[in-house]
């Protein structure tokens, strides 16, 4: 039996763990953390075949001069990071022609229907039925203006064949009737499930991991040799493992991880902040709702708002700004009754991103038996499970469901140090 080592407990190192462990490999998997508590707690909680649109598209190109002068609750920036980076947001900013952005959504649909209809059987097993509600996904847009300038990415969704139906004023108040305002147009994904609690569903999947006989080390990857066709690990306390493949799945850790094997992975990283507050009322949201002007997401559970913020260009170790966040929830008081702070704080995270917001899964080009699965940027549960499966296909080397020539590691010619 081959033994395989996942470093990494967000949601596409358990997807991979389990996916493998089915398939009769002895799996473990390493992570100084609780399980599913870093990257993968702060995603919106939806799984959709409808995220086909990557950040660096041509209408980032046309809103650019604003993005740069302009603070934006969706969008926020430090300009030292931007220039220690520069030659990275360069080339993320070259993928951000109409071809790419075309391609780019005909790999994710094929990406996310696998990864949908495989969530849906872990789901079964894993007994995380109670965390799902349906449908799961809303675009909110106050004006007709900008249902309109919508139209570009309805193309692309009419051409992928994504399953979505458009709401008027009275649609949206009768499905959502505790919004306190009033908006033009929604669009509602019929595909989509909402997950209550991320955090929840990692732990499911977790156990069920454990249950099928899965290991788990609470412990970071000190070292890692490929020596005599085996890869040897060396723990943080200093112990010495074995083992026949090792799969990546560090996210937003990758870029650094991989350094220490000699790789330059352009990989940077989206940080976004979240907070939960009680309602004055009860609110009963299905969806998960995305306020496009606004440039947030936000979800209900019974008294409990949990509230997203958009994108925050930053220092992987800088501190954390609640500015951001702040401006999102002093917005979202005028569409909810909002009532008092739940968490302390606002929680902090990063979503890591390849230059063009693909991410890597497969044969890692320089080094056997090592295989990546990370960079998945802000839709990691959704692709997540999917990523598992062709993954999975590509160790055993067995034919892939879909394509996965945009997700080739060797894409970009990955240099060694």
């Amino acid at each position: 039996m081959k033994r395989v080592l996942v470093i990494g407990s967000g949601i596409v190192g358990l997807c991979s763990g389990i996916e493998l462990i089915e398939r009769g490999y002895s799996v473990t998997i390493i992570d100084p953390n609780e399980p599913g508590s870093q990257t993968s707690y702060g995603n919106a909680g939806v799984i959709t075949d409808s995220s086909l649109i990557i950040v660096n598209n041509p209408q980032l190109l046309k809103s650019l001069f604003s993005l740069i002068f302009k603070k934006r609750t969706g969008f926020r920036y430090s300009m030292l990071f931007v220039f220690s980076r520069f030659f990275w947001v360069v080339r993320f900013l070259m993928f951000s022609t109409q071809k790419h952005m075309e391609l780019a959504a005909k790999a994710y649909k094929e990406l996310q229907t696998l990864s949908l209809k495989t969530h849906h059987e872990l789901i079964k097993k894993s007994s995380s039925e109670s965390l799902i509600l349906k449908p799961g996904w809303l675009k909110l847009f106050k004006t007709d203006l900008s249902f309109q300038k919508y139209s570009s990415e309805m193309n692309i969704l009419n051409k992928n064949k994504v399953d979505y139906k458009v709401l008027n004023t009275s649609e949206i108040m009768k499905m959502v009737p505790e919004l306190q305002v009033k908006f033009a147009k929604g669009v509602l994904f019929k595909n989509s499930i909402r997950v209550n609690s991320p955090l929840k569903l990692s732990k499911k999947y977790f156990d069920y991991f454990l249950k099928k006989g899965g290991k788990y080390i609470n412990d970071n990857c000190k070292d890692l040799r490929y020596v005599n066709n085996y890869w040897d690990v060396i723990t943080g306390n200093n112990t010495k493992l074995k083992y026949d493949e090792v799969i990546i799945a560090t996210g937003p850790w990758s870029r650094k991880f991989l350094s220490n094997l000699g790789y330059n992975i352009p990989l940077a990283w989206e940080r976004g902040y979240h907070h939960h507050y009680s309602t004055k009322d009860k609110v009963s949201i299905t969806p998960v709702i995305h306020d496009v002007e606004g440039g947030f997401v936000y979800s209900s559970l019974g008294n409990e708002i949990r509230i997203t913020s958009g994108v925050e260009l930053n220092f992987f170790e800088a501190s954390e700004n609640e500015n951001q966040i702040s401006e999102v929830i002093e917005k979202l008081s005028k569409i909810l009754p909002l009532d008092k702070k739940i968490t302390p704080k606002a929680w902090l995270g990063s979503r890591p991103t390849l230059i063009d917001s693909m991410p890597m899964i497969g044969k890692a080009p320089k080094h056997k038996q090592l295989w990546f699965n990370f960079g998945h940027n802000h839709i990691g549960l959704s692709t997540s499970a999917g990523s598992a499966k062709i993954l999975a296909d590509m160790i055993e080397n067995k034919k892939i469901a879909i394509d996965i020539s945009p997700y080739c590691p060797n894409r970009f010619n990955l240099k060694i140090f």
